[in-house]
């Protein structure tokens, strides 16, 4: 297996599972800037176990300021060392949640007011390993993206706000 290391800076990083060192219970473990080529002030978001570089697997990615892309999986399918541009980024923007799909599900973006939308991942083209990306929601002033999950019509979604108040509700409730 591979694990696909996506940082804040739109960079993704390839290694093999068995590079990485093994540690005891009791370890503190290692800094990822010693396995990682990455950058004194880049952090990595997300981490992608990847079974097999399959035409058929897609990967979502959000940015703070709510620009999402969907892309082939295989397009990572290179060895660089130096690691690969995941998705150009705005001024200020940084890439934040990375979730590998399987083509038919559906996303929910949810936003610091309290805001959410959820689509079929379908309705965002795929793109190319550069590209940009398009608008997954209109955020209002001062607002950002702060969670992204994929779900499914029968699956239930967690919110819980800063203050701590939660609430469960269906997949279905949001529109």
């Amino acid at each position: 297996d591979h694990i696909l290391f996506f940082s804040d800076k739109g960079r993704v990083y390839r290694m093999k599972c068995y590079e990485i060192p093994e540690g005891s219970r009791q370890s503190k473990g290692i800094n990822i800037a010693n396995l990682l080529p990455v950058n004194a002030d880049e952090k990595i978001t997300s981490m992608i176990r990847v079974p097999s570089m399959e035409d058929d697997k897609y990967l979502i990615m959000v940015t703070r300021q709510g620009i999402i892309k969907r892309i082939e999986l295989s397009a990572y399918n290179t060895n660089r060392k130096g690691g690969l541009i995941a998705l150009e980024l705005g001024e200020g923007d940084s890439l934040a949640w990375v979730h590998m799909t399987s083509g038919e599900d559906k996303v929910i973006i949810a936003t610091k007011k309290g805001f959410a939308i959820r689509f079929d991942e379908r309705d965002v083209r795929c793109m190319g390993r550069q590209a940009r990306g398009v608008r997954a929601i209109r955020l209002r002033e001062g607002d950002e993206v702060v969670g992204m999950c994929i779900v499914d019509d029968n699956s239930h979604v967690l919110t819980v706000s800063e203050k701590g108040f939660g609430r469960l509700s269906l997949a279905d409730n949001y529109r």
